[in-house]
């Protein structure tokens, strides 16, 4: 597939091609790096002793997601190759995840990644020390470590989004279950606003101090294909269709809509920009102001488009699960189970040296 993100850091766009990785100032382009080499960890995220063979990645690397911070960039690539750089875009370190990782989130001290097996894990931004978070019973679509890192939001092909305390994420917050398909992508737009996407066509607007929904909006035409956010502007895509909502409070109110003229496969924003991936594969830049977009241009420079790499949407739900599955699901929760109560039981004997030092100073 091939992902566009906005680094507000920069205030550019950053795009994934294959195993390309590109930046976009006003209408040009620039090749920053290629992603998707060899990583120089294990898959316990510890460094490659001497002598000791290095894992290997699956298959020819295509970029999956990226994510910034102000020091540092990650990307993940459907090899299962997770990278972190530097703002110089030098590599800093490589690792190969146990499963190929679905979305990436990356703070100055932590990389978050989730993956198909429905598994989300931390590491330290050089991809060392590894940790187990949280285990959704079905593919992590999309995730959101909130900016105060007290909170990690995830969704899933089932319907859910899970709000779970971080780092400690076998402590869960709440759900918020609204959605009758799979949630596609998840939008953090302030400290207590959410905004979902999902394979019902469905847009909804969620209160996070109540866990309820306070707007739902139906696609006018097909399902939703991604979503972007420039406050306080929301652009919802679907087909060949932009839509976009102005956020007044707790109110989505419709401001525009552009029609393309192929099938739209990304979308990412900024307050004067939007950058547009389509189908063909064509990508486009357009000027945003108030809430309409105009005066389209082709983007220039070093770019090969060819390595193009479609995305494809989850199927929905067709079919009652058979025995089969209902026994890997079972499989999945009891491992889920095992490994909060490790982490539980982890917590408490650290609480419990504490209160012992705490006590031997006293004394």
């Amino acid at each position: 597939m091939s992902v566009l993100h906005y680094d507000k850091h920069t205030n550019s766009f950053l795009l994934g091609v294959g195993a390309n990785l590109y930046q976009l100032s006003e209408n040009r382009a620039k090749l920053l790096v290629k992603c998707g080499e060899a990583p120089e960890t294990t898959e316990k995220g510890e460094p490659i002793k001497e002598g000791e063979k290095a894992p290997r990645a699956e298959g020819p690397a295509y970029i999956t997601g990226v994510a910034t911070c102000e020091g540092r960039v990650a990307v993940i690539s459907n090899n299962k190759v997770v990278e972190t750089f530097d703002r110089d875009f030098q590599r800093v370190a490589s690792t190969v995840a146990i499963k190929r990782a679905t979305s990436v989130q990356i703070t100055d001290k932590t990389v978050v990644i989730s993956d198909k097996a429905g598994d989300a894990y931390s590491y330290s931004t050089d991809l060392t020390d590894r940790k187990y978070l949280l285990g959704h019973v079905s593919v992590v679509m999309d995730m959101i470590l909130t900016p105060d890192l007290n909170f990690l939001i995830t969704c899933d092909r089932d319907e859910k989004i899970r709000i779970s305390h971080f780092p400690n994420c076998y402590n869960i917050h709440s759900y918020l279950l609204g959605h009758q398909e799979y949630v596609l992508k998840i939008l953090l737009l302030s400290p207590n606003l959410l905004l979902s996407v999902g394979g019902d066509q469905k847009l909804i607007l969620w209160d996070l101090s109540t866990s309820q929904p306070v707007q739902t909006l139906p696609s006018p035409q097909e399902d939703y294909i991604t979503i972007s956010y420039s406050p306080p502007y929301i652009l919802a895509c679907n087909s060949r269709h932009v839509t976009v909502y102005k956020l007044t409070d707790t109110t989505l109110t419709q401001t525009s809509q552009l029609v393309t003229d192929h099938d739209i496969i990304d979308v990412a924003s900024s307050d004067s920009r939007v950058a547009l991936l389509t189908r063909e594969p064509k990508l486009e830049i357009y000027q945003f102001s108030e809430g309409v977009m105009s005066g389209k241009c082709e983007v220039e420079g070093e770019i090969d488009l060819s390595q193009f790499k479609d995305s494809v949407l989850p199927e929905k739900k067709k079919v009652v699960r058979t025995a089969g599955f209902a026994e890997y699901f079972e499989r999945k929760r009891k491992r889920i189970e095992e490994e909060n109560l490790k982490e539980e039981s982890k917590q408490a004997h650290i609480n419990l040296q504490e209160k012992s030092k705490e006590t031997h100073l006293k004394g």
